[in-house]
């Protein structure tokens, strides 16, 4: 079976191609997250490995080097990432948590990239390139970001790094100085749209609207948590539901979420408000249109640069139900 890119990443995958011999051998896959940058990355990875391609250049899917990468141990791939996104029974322990036990770490340490050492330099085991795959590029700390800077500026035959990142300014300029950069965009909502349903998502146009048009990050969305959303913004519209009532509601989910979900909400009443058109919620319009005519914009605007000092600390309350009543206690100060 051929390993294929996503149909919004046509053009990009051709300007890729064209290269060919002039493959640079550093590239920067960025954009913003749920577009699909990994798997484009990926998709050129076992492409450069694979030794029967396509004539789209694309790997076949079926010979040695396809399967030796679908299983994760060809000999001349490596994937760079936090230990914390490694499969559980690959990561290693790292930072202390609260219970006295280990987690896996966010970054990507100096002795990952120092461990590439005998890997770039001894050689190809199939004679093609060698690819390292670093993922998100940005994780690396000051220490793992100056080792690899070293091989970028010295870079060795046939091998070729592929960064991606959701944040590039995140990294070291003379990183980024040394790698070709491939932006990717969001694509069209038509084609988004298309896609979605061609992937069984029912709720199409609405869920890329809330996912701020990623199509990737649309097709994870869970139906109960679009249903849980739901239920939630429909009490937002109705002035007799206290602040101690929504803090209830919201008890048992995640407060980064849920703030995620009040930034949303607030942005397109902040639109709405304006003239405009709901970016996010596009399928509560009639309420949020409601809603906007009568609360006072200053107060909306205050309550919205509040929502992203609580963002900050959302991951950690020190009381998740306290965190929830001083939110909602703000929104229904709004309303």
């Amino acid at each position: 079976m051929i390993i294929k890119y996503y149909p919004w990443q046509e053009e990009v995958w051709k300007r890729l191609i064209d290269m060919g011999a002039r493959l640079p051998h550093a590239l920067l896959f960025h954009g913003r997250p749920g577009i699909g940058k990994l798997h484009l990355a990926e998709v050129l990875a076992q492409s450069l490995l694979c030794e029967s391609r396509s004539k789209e250049s694309l790997a076949c899917g079926a010979c040695a080097a396809c399967s030796w990468f679908s299983a994760g141990n060809h000999p001349d791939f490596r994937r760079i990432q936090p230990e914390a996104l490694a499969p559980e029974e690959d990561a290693e322990l790292g930072e202390e948590s609260t219970e006295g036990k280990k987690k896996p770490s966010k970054q990507i340490k100096i002795e990952q990239i120092r461990a590439l050492g005998d890997f770039l330099n001894i050689g190809s085991h199939r004679s093609g390139h060698r690819v390292v795959l670093i993922h998100p590029a940005e994780s690396m700390n000051p220490g793992a970001a100056n080792a690899l800077l070293k091989s970028l500026e010295e870079p060795s035959a046939g091998v070729v790094f592929l960064l991606v990142s959701h944040q590039p300014s995140r990294l070291l300029p003379t990183v980024r100085s040394r790698c070709h950069a491939i932006g990717l965009a969001l694509p069209p909502r038509e084609l988004s749209v298309r896609w979605l349903k061609e992937q069984g998502n029912k709720a199409g146009a609405a869920a890329l609207a809330f996912a701020g048009e990623a199509p990737l990050e649309a097709a994870a969305l869970p139906d109960e948590e679009a249903d849980t959303r739901r239920r939630l913004f429909e009490l937002l519209g109705q002035p007799a539901t206290s602040a101690l009532s929504l803090a209830e509601f919201c008890q048992r989910l995640q407060p980064g979420q849920v703030v995620e979900w009040m930034q949303k909400w607030t942005y397109d009443l902040v639109a709405v408000a304006n003239n405009e058109k709901p970016r996010y919620n596009i399928d509560h319009q009639a309420k949020l249109v409601q809603l906007a005519q009568k609360l006072p914009r200053l107060k909306l605007l205050r309550f919205y640069e509040a929502l992203a000092s609580m963002k900050a600390i959302s991951a950690h309350p020190l009381n998740a139900r306290l965190f929830f009543d001083d939110l909602f206690f703000r929104y229904k100060d709004v309303a």
